[in-house]
């Protein structure tokens, strides 16, 4: 059962959020921020690594449980970013128009007091971040 100190915790805000089914917590569409490729240790072959996309969003739907402006991070197992180191010094300089993206198969982890969130694949859709904001 959780406390009320739990509920607020801020090491699993996702968690504490997600009393609904995870759209409803995160949102269904998000403003990119940042992509960039990890390198993580293959659990078959421990002298392999495999690329981790590693994607920095910010939520921006309205009608979500956690506020806009929340900053999430999304990783896609196997996969390389998109997003190219000069595209991220273009969005971090706000040279580059905003990215709205979606995830695929969004998924939520929550294991020993940390959380994250996972995906399948990502796409950048045609929308501006005004007209998500209200998806």
């Amino acid at each position: 059962m959780e406390t009320k100190k739990e509920s607020s915790s801020k090491r699993t805000p996702i968690q504490s959020a997600l009393t609904r089914p995870l759209v409803e917590a995160i949102g269904k569409c998000f403003l990119l921020l940042s992509g960039t490729t990890e390198e993580v240790q293959d659990p078959n072959d421990e002298s392999k690594t495999i690329p981790r996309a590693v994607y920095e969003v910010r939520v921006i739907s309205s009608k979500t449980r956690l506020p806009i402006g929340t900053v999430l991070t999304v990783k896609i197992k196997g996969g390389k970013s998109v997003i190219t180191d000069e595209e991220n010094k273009k969005l971090l300089l706000g040279l580059e128009k905003n990215k709205v993206v979606a995830f695929d198969d969004l998924s939520h982890w929550n294991f020993n007091g940390n959380e994250g969130l996972s995906a399948s694949g990502m796409r950048v859709l045609e929308v501006s971040p005004q007209e998500a904001m209200n998806l």
